[in-house]
């Protein structure tokens, strides 16, 4: 027992020691799948006094997890596992059943960032029931045989895993991990009602997929503060004016015509509004809804003929997801504009989605000036 401890120790220990330790990424809920291979240690097995062991052959096995991942690079995660393996021999005979064991553990994990990949380790503790299911031939004090065929009472479960995630997307990520599961003490009873006690070790490599559910999207936490608002766009330049013509000089023979009537100056109008939103948000805000107020005035006054709008979203989220949003973000303005009193017929909305951001980012980034709809006025 003790070189397997120390063996499945060192191999995490040199795991951890191989990787430099980076920050993790956001928090948030995920859930996971594995399926794979286990194989059993020999196991011991005292049947009043009648000692024996138990030699399995692999089966598969497979893993379901529900975790919190903190920023931090810390996770917890509640973990329900299955194993199945065969029986080969049991003290040297040919043997014949099954033996399964189902466990619920909670783990405590820490991720290791690097480049393109993340490894992990962790340790958890938890329940277990291991099921013999037709174990014999099982020998009994002064001769004879019998079977195990029954669940064990429930017992302690203890594990340390190691793994490796591989981003496939922002949100899922591929995974291979090692299990290494010691359940100490098992207690079961035989066909004829003989006290059976022993242990299981287990070893267990799967492969799966972990989805990390979208921050502020589902079951995610909330933006932690809200990013300053940047200042508004410039109003256009006004053109410059234009100058009156000299009057004429005065003819001799003929009193002077009167001086031309002043002209009649054109309100000047700003043309081009913008409007911002918070993160992952399509509500107006107070200072958005002055605005829309003023944009609103312009039209009114300048008597446009048609107004445009144009959403955007940062690149935090999903692009799919992101063209949505913009698009809400543009009927939030088209809708209040109208209560305002702007004929909804001469109103145009468009969806851009991350495309054409005000400031260029990388995927992923939140950015509050490339959360926005573009008021043009025409």
């Amino acid at each position: 027992m003790k070189r397997i401890l120390l063996t499945s120790a060192a191999t995490i220990g040199a795991l951890c020691l191989s990787i430099g330790a980076t920050q993790a990424r956001e928090d948030g809920f995920y859930i996971g799948v594995g399926a794979g291979y286990n194989l059993p240690h020999e196991q011991d097995l005292d049947v009043t006094n009648a000692d024996q062991n138990i030699e399995h052959t692999g089966g598969p096995g497979g893993l379901a997890t529900f975790g919190f991942k903190y920023e931090e690079g810390w996770r917890a995660e509640l973990e329900a596992g299955y194993r199945t393996s065969a029986v080969d021999s049991i003290s040297g005979n040919s043997g014949n059943g099954d033996v399964d064991a189902w466990t619920l553990i909670v783990n405590g994990l820490y991720d290791f960032e690097a480049d393109g990949f993340t490894p992990y380790v962790g340790v958890g503790a938890g329940v277990a029931y291991v099921n013999f299911d037709g174990v014999s031939p099982v020998s009994l004090t002064g001769g004879g045989t019998t079977s195990l065929n029954e669940k064990s009472e429930p017992a302690l479960a203890l594990q340390a895993l190691a793994g490796v995630a591989v981003d496939l997307t922002d949100s899922l990520a591929l995974t291979g991990q090692y299990n290494f599961l010691a359940i100490p003490e098992v207690h079961a009873t035989t066909a004829n009602g003989t006290d059976a006690r022993s242990e299981f070790y287990n070893h267990m490599f799967t492969v799966g997929l972990r989805y990390s559910f979208p921050v502020g999207k589902s079951m995610a936490a909330a933006d932690p503060e809200p990013e300053p608002m940047p200042a508004q766009a410039a109003v256009e330049a006004a053109p410059e004016p234009v100058a009156e013509p000299e009057p004429l000089p005065p003819i001799a023979e003929a009193p002077p015509p009167p001086p031309p009537p002043p002209a009649v100056e054109e309100p000047e109008i700003t043309r081009n509004f913008l409007v911002y939103f918070d993160w992952d948000k399509d509500e107006l805000s107070p200072a958005t809804e002055a605005i829309l107020r003023q944009a609103a005035k312009f039209a009114e006054d300048g008597k446009v003929a048609r107004i445009i709008l144009t959403g955007h979203a940062d690149t935090s989220g999903p692009q799919a997801y992101n063209m949505t949003l913009s698009q809400k973000r543009s009927d939030q303005v088209r809708a209040m504009l109208v209560q305002l009193g702007q004929p909804a017929t001469g109103i145009v909305t468009f969806a851009r989605g991350e495309a054409d951001p005000l400031v260029d980012t990388g995927d992923g980034v939140r950015e509050a000036k490339n959360r926005r709809v573009e008021i043009v006025l025409e």
